[in-house]
């Protein structure tokens, strides 16, 4: 597998440039009392793993610190705002476009990161037109639906992937969110910690199920990336 961070500057300077930078978006952010904060980082990097496994496109090293948007105020929560978090996919993008590596696919496992990510493209198409930027997050973008934060469906895929946890902790709190966008939601529902449903119900063969359906609807995607 390519994976840049384990290759010298020789060895990447020979690599195809048509092959697309795969690169894992995470968050540092609460997940409740039984899932470790690096929920959203480990998911982002299991599938672009996987990704990039089973296609040959190229693996970067993941942005673990993401935009932390609602879910800041929480204990655990360690992120950047939404323009530092622009400016840093800029100068990413910037930096692969002028070493001539203009194919860059996303892979984020905290949704907030999608929105800046792809605001941060038309700063790059300033300067390189040729650029083909992607942001996909591993549920939605990939078919599956009913994924709600530190939920049974998020709960099941963290188990699969292999993030810390702690079912024995677990407490289910369903949210009843207002109209309008959530500033904070730590201020919403203090005591929920995160929690966004019943990852009490939460079954690991569930998760394994659905991390095979995501991981082959991202590998098809990358597939088209390289072969346009």
């Amino acid at each position: 597998m390519k994976e840049w961070i384990h290759l010298t500057s020789d060895e990447i300077d020979l690599l195809d440039r048509q092959l697309p930078v795969i690169i894992p978006l995470g968050l540092i952010e609460a997940h409740g009392p039984h899932l470790a904060v690096s929920v959203d980082t480990d998911t982002a990097t299991y599938f672009a793993r996987r990704a990039a496994m089973e296609t040959g496109a190229i693996l970067a090293p993941a942005v673990q610190y993401g935009f932390a948007d609602e879910m800041a105020g929480y204990p655990g929560t360690l992120g950047v705002t939404a323009l530092t978090y622009i400016n840093v996919i800029i100068d990413i993008c910037m930096a692969l476009c002028s070493k001539g590596f203009m194919k860059v696919a996303f892979i984020t496992g905290h949704g907030a990161n999608k929105i800046p990510c792809e605001l941060a493209f038309h700063k790059v198409w300033e300067q390189y037109p040729q650029f083909k930027g992607a942001c996909w997050n591993w549920w939605s973008d990939c078919g599956i639906q009913g994924i709600h934060h530190a939920d049974k469906g998020e709960t099941e895929v963290a188990l699969a992937v292999g993030t810390i946890s702690y079912m024995d902790r677990v407490r289910d709190f369903p949210v009843e969110k207002p109209w309008y966008k959530i500033r904070s939601r730590q201020e919403l529902a203090p005591e929920s910690g995160g929690v966004n449903g019943n990852p009490s119900e939460a079954d690991v063969n569930n998760g394994l199920a659905v991390v095979e359906r995501a991981a082959n609807a991202l590998a098809r995607k990358l597939k088209e990336a390289i072969e346009h």
